[in-house]
């Protein structure tokens, strides 16, 4: 029945645009497209909703007043459920093989609209070009497995009883679902959570980051090119105290997909499960929330590959993913020498607007987390537990930058070995003997990503066994960040989340809900047909 012609895809190339002049050339033209003074409404039921309550948008590489977004009150909330409920049967009613029609139609509107998408990423959100171009490849990822992944599930086949006939079902949730996402990936993250949950037929309500709404709007967009029913993905913005709480209390929500902090994850959890809400169900709760990612390196290493690996995996899109190196736990050996090649790679990065060809660190998000990551390193500066050996600078003149940051950390336990920053800043730590490394790591409880890098196997033999245990995405002489569909299925446990695996076939499980459909073959209480032949 689902013997589509579609096969397991190819990754989409990664290339980087500040080296083909081609390449340079169009988005530079999709820059200038990006809209000024733009007021993005919200999408519910296919339709544009206004607000009275509106939020501003800035551009944090400058300043500039970018537009206006709608805050969404419990009313617009109860339209957003209302739409998603209504659409939901119809919707639901298609075969898995039209809906997939839908999301390969989706694809190529994606694919034409890439300079659009990564321009809008590097205005909206302050991120370099090639930054932009990673992103977009995975998003293309994303659309093109997930379709062959829910192929590949509702082919799989049950055992064949004697005298049983056996088939498994792949429904879509009960009621309406949720998804909530963050702005350091606004279409890789922002557009999956959604997608993937109107996949497999469910229909959503979609609350992005207030700091990524010009890239969810234009996922709204390009749903309607693709001819999807108005109501299956329903757009709201702003604060989510205001909105969130009606439709997290709702009885017919059957599942969150979340990616943000462990504390709103903790509320948010509170909400879907407390005792005192009315429920029809329990709701499935999907939740990536953050990491205090690890780089271990061996006394025996390659100096120039260990430094870039790390500054890579620190300071790439300034710091702000979860899966960001930001403990880096050194042999102490071999730290003089990897200190000095560490300083000029960090040194020879150009910190500057990210529309600049050259850039390779741009602005950090907003005022709140510069706020937030400045007053780590202010206190680095006053710790005579610390020492700042790179960076250390900032400004919010013309937007809020950071200087990629390098902290020498001599006490065991330190806040700068505990806690998320989501900044570039990274502490590091030596070593002596390997039994002080697990400690260093286990003073948190985030369990993300993590990587040992060594020359030597039989320290690799030690280290692994142990290491790969505290990261649900565990490198082996490499860096910490880029995890690629179906290649490294991602997602961590602890305080970084339920683990969910985004990018991997069993992924899709979270937004649907098996059954099984059984028919006996044979009736043996009754006289048969032979028997009655027989007896003439």
């Amino acid at each position: 029945m689902y013997k589509l012609s579609l096969k397991m895809p190819n990754n989409e190339m990664i290339i980087n645009p500040r080296e083909i002049d081609s390449e340079w050339e169009k988005y530079s033209i999709a820059l200038n497209k990006v809209p000024k003074q733009f007021d993005v409404p919200m999408i519910i039921n296919g339709k544009k909703i206004y607000s009275q309550n509106k939020l501003k948008n800035f551009n944090p590489a400058n300043g500039e007043l970018l537009g206006t977004l709608q805050q969404a009150d419990s009313e617009h909330a109860k339209l957003a459920i209302d739409a998603a409920l209504n659409a939901k049967e119809a919707w639901a009613k298609l075969s898995p093989a039209s809906r997939i029609q839908k999301f390969r139609d989706l694809e190529n509107v994606l694919l034409k609209w890439k300079y659009e998408l990564c321009a809008t990423s590097t205005i909206e959100c302050g991120y370099n070009s090639y930054e932009t171009y990673v992103e977009w490849a995975e998003l293309m990822d994303f659309v093109r497995f997930n379709n062959y992944f829910y192929t590949e599930l509702l082919a799989e086949e049950l055992g064949d009883g004697w005298g049983e006939t056996n088939q498994l079902q792949l429904r879509p949730l009960k009621g309406f679902t949720c998804a909530v996402t963050p702005f350091n990936f606004p279409q890789a993250i922002g557009y999956h959570l959604p997608l993937v949950m109107a996949l497999t037929g469910n229909t959503v309500i979609w609350k992005p980051s207030d700091d990524a709404v010009f890239s969810g709007y234009l996922l709204m967009l390009a749903l309607d090119e693709a001819g999807f029913p108005p109501g299956v993905i329903n757009m709201i913005t702003g604060d989510g105290k205001p909105c969130l709480p009606s439709i997290l209390t709702h009885p017919e929500l059957s599942a969150v997909n979340f990616t943000g902090s462990f504390a709103t994850a903790r509320i948010f959890g509170n909400y879907l499960f407390n005792t005192e809400n009315s429920r029809m169900n329990f709701p499935r709760f999907i939740a990536e929330t953050g990491g205090k990612d690890f780089l271990v390196a061996d006394k025996n290493i390659d100096v120039v590959d260990t430094a870039r690996s790390i500054v890579q995996g620190a300071f790439g899109r300034s710091g702000q993913k979860c899966s960001a190196n930001s403990v880096a736990i050194i042999d102490e050996k071999v730290w003089p020498e990897l200190k000095n090649v560490l300083l000029v790679e960090t040194k020879a990065l150009k910190v500057c607007n990210p529309t600049e060809r050259l850039c390779d660190v741009g602005p950090v998000i907003n005022e709140r987390q510069f706020n937030k990551i400045t007053a780590f390193i202010e206190r680095a500066k006053k710790d005579s537990n610390c020492k700042i050996i790179a960076g250390g600078n900032y400004s919010k003149e013309k937007g809020f930058y950071v200087d990629p940051t390098i902290i020498e950390v001599y006490a065991d336990k330190h806040e700068l070995l505990s806690e998320e920053i989501f900044g570039p800043v990274i502490a590091i730590k030596t070593y002596k003997q390997f039994s002080e490394i697990e400690p260093i790591i286990t003073q948190h409880n985030y369990r993300l990503t993590g990587s040992v890098i060594s020359l030597d196997e039989s320290f690799l033999e030690k280290a692994i066994p142990i290491l790969s245990q505290l990261a649900g995405n565990f490198y082996v002489n490499r860096k910490t960040t880029g995890a690629i569909v179906n290649m490294q299925p991602f997602g961590g446990d602890g305080a970084s989340g339920t683990n969910g695996k985004a990018g991997g076939k069993w992924y899709l499980l979270n937004f649907v809900s098996q059954g099984t459909i059984t028919r006996r073959n044979i009736r043996s209480t009754t006289q048969s047909a032979l028997d009655k032949f027989t007896k003439f």
